[in-house]
């Protein structure tokens, strides 16, 4: 340290002219966001240096110049250096649509008690957020291919992939999960493993603590949203060109109504065809190809759909009118999957289950009990029954406590309310507590 403070290393200003350079082009790429490239705070990490030379050596696990949710940008020398400035303007406007489509908040992953700043980059984190970082990048990775702006090496692409494009990342999830399967039977890795940050999955990484305290607050990241989807509601009417992702978001900022639904309707399907997608031989229905056989009756592959329990808190704190409500939208997702009419096993739970009912509609249900709440006692009867269920739904204000371990079957929590909390691993979607009535498709009782 010398008398005016400690000297800045020869590295950085160049560091700072590059990101400077990229974040000109980002903005002149796509106009729309570019008050949301500005928006985002460069933190340069410290580098790995050459013994030799000095000069900082690229770290891959920061290729994706990760992102946190207080909109810092995490700036890892040798990396930003050794790559071009086209690129590294990308990795903004990519970054940017972690931030703004709000992808964190959405994130199926919560991070386990006491490992909240547990990833730095390059970490094997677990496979459900490893898809979750997949499917976020396929959402906003095709709006860029639409502004003809490709992607580097290795990332997803809905188009590469074979996907269709303009989905969600919810949808997109189940669909690489399958793909994914199929071309790791063929010795073929669906992408390269690349790391947003938490920007993307909600879920702290160690080298975040260099940036405490920085980055925008809630407010400044309320108004900066409002601000980006106001600019593309009026590029839309001046009729320019704006990719259909963005459109779609600002439409939905500007009139923020959660399409709970959809949301509820992903995850329970998702963890319908988690289970359901196993197949096995049956003999109830002979093969097509039985007449290729003289005496042998050879059997055929079958899908078994999924028993699904329902588990319902109906303590004081849950109103059997919301209940009876969220029960005619969660039947009518799983009709959708299983068929209409399947027999439900449901158990109403209080601080202790009672007797299991088993249903064809929701309007069969007996709503019991009340005083305090204990989801535990309703999963544990619930893995207790014969045949064990393959998929628990929970419905919840979320305001009791839950198993420690994870349950045998897949457990889907219907979070009611703002309040409440779910188990980490839980898939959770969260619906309104003065849920509408479902208008019955045709067909339906």
């Amino acid at each position: 340290m010398n008398a005016d403070g400690p000297r800045t290393p020869a590295y950085e200003e160049a560091v700072r002219v590059r990101i400077a350079t990229a974040r000109l082009r980002a903005a002149h790429q796509a106009p729309y966001l570019a008050s949301a490239v500005f928006a985002l705070n460069p933190v340069i990490l410290e580098p790995a240096l050459d013994e030799d030379t000095g000069a900082p050596v690229a770290d891959p696990g920061f290729r994706a110049f990760p992102a946190d949710t207080r909109w810092n940008l995490y700036v890892e020398p040798g990396t930003a250096l050794a790559a071009p400035v086209e690129e590294v303007a990308w990795w903004m406007l990519h970054q940017v649509g972690h931030l703004v489509r709000g992808h964190a908040a959405r994130s199926p992953v919560r991070p386990e008690p006491g490992h909240e700043a547990g990833h730095a980059a390059g970490d094997v984190r677990d496979e459900e957020a490893h898809r979750w970082n997949q499917a976020a990048d396929a959402e906003i990775n095709d709006d860029l291919e639409a502004e003809d702006l490709r992607g580097p090496a290795g990332v997803v692409s809905p188009t590469d992939l074979g996907l269709p494009a303009h989905r969600t990342a919810e949808e997109y999830v189940p669909m690489l999960d399958v793909l994914a399967d199929a071309m790791g039977r063929g010795g073929q890795a669906l992408a390269e493993a690349i790391d947003c940050g938490s920007a993307v999955d909600g879920q702290e990484r160690t080298y975040a603590d260099s940036a405490s305290g920085e980055g925008l607050t809630q407010l400044d990241r309320e108004l900066l949203e409002r601000s980006i989807a106001a600019g593309i509601q009026d590029r839309i009417s001046a009729r320019s060109e704006v990719p259909s992702g963005w459109r779609r978001w600002a439409e939905e900022r500007l009139r923020p109504s959660v399409n709970w639904r959809a949301r509820l309707g992903a995850t329970i399907r998702r963890g319908l065809s988690t289970v359901g997608g196993q197949v096995d031989f049956s003999y109830h229905r002979p093969s097509r190809r039985a007449g290729a056989y003289a005496d042998i009756v050879p059997p055929s592959m079958v899908r078994a759909v999924p028993d699904t329990v329902l588990v319902m808190d109906t303590s004081g704190s849950v109103g059997n009118d919301v209940l009876n409500r969220l029960l005619a939208e969660v039947t009518g997702i799983i009709d959708g999957v299983a068929g209409p009419n399947r027999r439900l096993r449901a158990f109403c739970c209080d601080v202790h289950p009672h007797p299991v009912q088993v249903v064809r509609r929701p309007s069969d249900v007996e709503l019991v009990g009340g005083g305090g709440t204990d989801m535990r006692a309703g999963i544990a009867a619930a893995m207790a029954l014969r045949p064990r269920p393959d998929l628990v739904i929970v419905l919840t204000d979320g305001e009791t406590p839950w198993p420690e371990q994870r349950p045998a079957a897949q457990v889907v929590v219907c979070l009611i309310g703002d309040g409440g909390h779910a188990p980490g691993w839980a898939s959770v979607a969260r619906v309104p507590a003065d849920v509408p009535w479902r208008v019955p498709a045709k067909g339906e009782s």
